[in-house]
């Protein structure tokens, strides 16, 4: 497989790894791939990381951004020659490290104590693709050859193949994995390095509460049940406070966000647990209750005062959909069909003012959850409506990179955010409910499109899971990633929020919303 069109005298990056880690590196010139391990000193059970050098092209300073793309790492190398000196950064290399291509010469010229202006007289920069291999070392794993430092998940699956339970599957046994004695699960990750990251969010963390409980119940695993509401108490007793007034707020230093409140409020509402948490459940319901506004449907701040109304988008549907999950349970402290009704129109007006795809997946499902007690066509209109406006955003075409497809990302609209791992899984949560909805109200065609968005989906979110040898062929910890999702092909940072979105969007794929018969009769 390995010889097929290479030239003996190829250019070369290689890197011994033992159990991920790198033992050493560099390039060679003039030796074939078949001689390579031997000529390298790659022993039993060593990983050999090969890029075959290709294609090298001279790129001016002015096409540096143009060139060296964000969604290029993983793709092409950099070349940079500097007053005598030569370097290069192969892209698996640059995948390892979790290099950028502006900080990879950002960081070249400050080691050297020179400046732009002194590499656009003095320096020459080049690009080069590579075809990608790895060789294990007498192993019954066989070599791969790679795409951007990885295996390419197909665009439609395989007959036996379930994506949505096994990325189930494998988010469950990271977050089981890699929950602490204490209840802790970690924020952030960063693979490269082998660290965890000092950043936090509870928001993120409440949500994958909810979705480990949710993935309890959908397994009827006592051992994940148990896992969840550790969890739980955990983020509880780290971040819940009573403000005054019988209202509880999830407090992280010195801010207080509707948003929190609404999803730990969720978390706590859907928990086997509820009633060991009551209290807290019913002061975060008071202080969700004390954001809604007449105008906007919700304030999004606590406190400070000066940051209410940032972050809208999330939090007043988190917010609405804690509501309408309270009011389908029956919950004492649940408001009033007429509340939530007048919530849910003031948001849709505003929405109207200005939209963003952050407010459809928590508003469709919220809305799917009022019309499923209702009957109310304007609660399943607006989702649709809402749910149709996003579809032209997942990217799905030729000339994109076959590992991108199916993320959400609308290029002509910069202003809606990068893609996003955990954007993905969002917008498919919101998308299985509202496939859910398309199927009960007889919508055959809009429920097709919906079927293929949420399976082009899971295929860009399988895409970025830790799968198996091959995804992790660099991580020395592979204990802290397996199963977890990175940020993007081309970022391996792992946080929480991507894992919790796809798995609750997986869940809600293989268990669909259902609704009662008489609602089937609206259309």
């Amino acid at each position: 497989m390995l010889k097929t069109g290479q030239s003996q005298s190829a250019l070369i990056w290689h890197c011994v790894r033992s159990g991920g880690t790198a033992k050493h590196y560099g390039w060679e010139e003039g030796i074939s791939l078949a001689d390579l391990p031997r000529h390298v000193g790659a022993r039993q059970g060593d990983v050999l990381e090969v890029c075959v050098v290709d294609d090298i092209r001279p790129v001016s300073t002015k096409q540096l951004s143009k060139v060296f793309r964000q969604r290029d790492r993983g793709l092409i190398g950099m070349e940079i020659a500097f007053r005598g000196e030569l370097v290069r950064f192969a892209p698996t290399h640059m995948l390892a490290a979790n290099l950028r291509f502006d900080r990879v010469l950002q960081k070249f010229l400050e080691q050297r104590g020179a400046t732009a202006d002194d590499f656009a007289v003095d320096g020459h920069l080049r690009s080069f693709s590579a075809r990608q291999f790895l060789l294990p070392v007498g192993s019954k794993d066989e070599q791969a050859e790679l795409f951007r430092g990885g295996t390419v998940i197909a665009p439609t699956p395989s007959t036996d193949e379930n994506r949505a339970a096994e990325l189930a599957d494998g988010i469950g046994q990271w977050m089981i994995g890699n929950l602490s004695a204490d209840g802790a699960l970690p924020y952030k990750y960063w693979p490269s390095q082998g660290v965890e990251s000092l950043a936090d969010n509870a928001i993120r963390r409440f949500l994958a509460t909810r979705s480990l409980a949710q993935l309890g119940e959908l397994r009827g695993s006592a051992e994940i049940r148990g896992a969840a509401r550790r969890n739980l108490r955990y983020n509880l007793d780290r971040y819940f406070q009573n403000i005054g007034g019988g209202r509880g707020a999830i407090v992280e230093g010195t801010d207080a966000k509707l948003g929190a409140a609404a999803l730990a409020a969720l978390a706590i509402l859907e928990s086997p647990a509820q009633r060991e948490f009551l209290p807290e459940l019913t002061m975060l319901a008071a202080g969700v209750d004390s954001l809604a506004d007449e105008e906007h449907g919700f304030r999004t701040f606590f406190f400070p005062p000066e940051r209410d109304g940032e972050n809208w988008n999330f939090y007043s549907g988190e917010a609405l959909l804690f509501w309408a999950e309270a009011l389908r349970r029956g919950a004492e402290f649940a408001p009033s069909l007429e509340r939530c009704t007048a919530a849910f129109t003031r948001c849709r007006a505003r929405h109207y003012g200005l939209r963003n795809p952050a407010f459809v997946p928590w508003h469709t499902q919220a809305c799917t959850s009022l019309f499923a007690q209702t009957g109310r066509r304007e609660f399943a209109d607006f989702a649709f409506e809402i749910t149709d406006w996003l579809l032209p955003m997942q990217q799905w075409e030729e000339g994109l990179a076959p590992d991108l497809w199916g993320r959400f990302y609308d290029p002509k609209r910069p202003e809606f955010g990068p893609p996003h791992a955990a954007s993905t899984g969002a917008y498919l949560e919101g998308l299985a409910d509202a496939a859910a909805l398309a199927r009960a109200l007889g919508q055959k065609l809009r429920g097709t499109a919906y079927d293929c968005v949420i399976h082009r989906g899971l295929r860009s979110l399988r895409q970025l899971q830790f799968r198996d040898w091959r995804d992790a062929f660099y991580i020395s910890k592979k204990k802290y990633v397996m199963g977890a999702l990175r940020t993007e092909v081309y970022d391996n940072a792992v946080r929480v929020d991507s894992a919790a979105h796809a798995l609750i969007a997986a869940i809600k794929i293989l268990r669909p919303l259902e609704f009662g018969t008489s609602n089937s009769s609206l259309e």
